[in-house]
């Protein structure tokens, strides 16, 4: 595909995306990947939104461990979209989530409404009430945010993306100390004591940045649903 025309190109690219074959999603995301990664000085600058969209769009469709890799590779350029390594977070080694909660804190400032104290031991009392598997939903009706990113941030063993979840909106610390506690009862000594810690390694900027494009995720099906 070295030869073509970006625009030539991205019609290949889009017609791979269309197919459903797992072995298209992994040429699909590979090309996307090399392609932003090395970006041929031949093409404008303007042509890396589209591609970059479209990698985004393909993530959902390729394998954890696959996301992990491309994680790992995007989280070292400055050039890669915010929302794209968003994308990938949870799938990140908590060393890569280290990076990207940085980009996340040095973005445009994003503030999240605060939940009062009312709301925040609501919160917990509905939480210790609910089995975990229901944690999740719960935490996705009080922070609107999507029912998927919720069920992550549950399952994230590092607690980094809870920390995010927790900072974005203003709730305490020991209100975040009970949810991960709460999140993940069966967690032995040294996994509890390590997602207590993570408190402290994500900044309030990154964690109201984060938020911010968590509850956006959201707001197509929301608009969809009141069309």
């Amino acid at each position: 595909m070295a030869s073509t025309s970006p625009r030539e190109r991205l019609n290949r690219l889009v017609e791979l995306a269309a197919e459903t074959s797992i072995a298209a999603r992994r040429e699909l995301t590979n090309e996307l990947a090399d392609l932003l990664l090395d970006w041929p000085a031949a093409y404008p600058d303007t042509m890396r939104e589209p591609f970059e969209a479209l990698l985004e769009k393909s993530l959902t469709d390729i394998e954890p461990e696959a996301r992990t890799l491309l994680a790992k590779r995007f989280a070292e350029r400055e050039s890669t979209p915010l929302s794209i390594l968003n994308a990938l977070i949870f799938d990140a080694p908590p060393e890569t989530q280290v990076l990207i909660l940085a980009r996340n804190a040095d973005s445009a400032p994003a503030h999240a409404p605060e939940l009062d104290s009312a709301e925040e031991s609501a919160l917990l009392s509905e939480i210790r009430q609910s089995q975990v598997p229901a944690i999740s939903r719960t935490l996705s009706l009080h922070f609107r945010i999507p029912a998927a990113i919720a069920e992550r941030i549950v399952t994230d063993s590092s607690a980094l993306s809870l920390v995010a979840l927790c900072k974005g909106a203003a709730l305490s610390r020991a209100a975040f100390s009970a949810l991960a506690i709460l999140a993940r009862p069966f967690a032995n000594d040294d996994e509890r004591y390590r997602r207590l810690a993570a408190h402290d390694n994500v900044p309030d900027s990154a964690a109201h940045a984060l938020l911010s494009f968590w509850r956006r995720q959201a707001e197509p099906a929301s608009t969809s649903r009141a069309a």
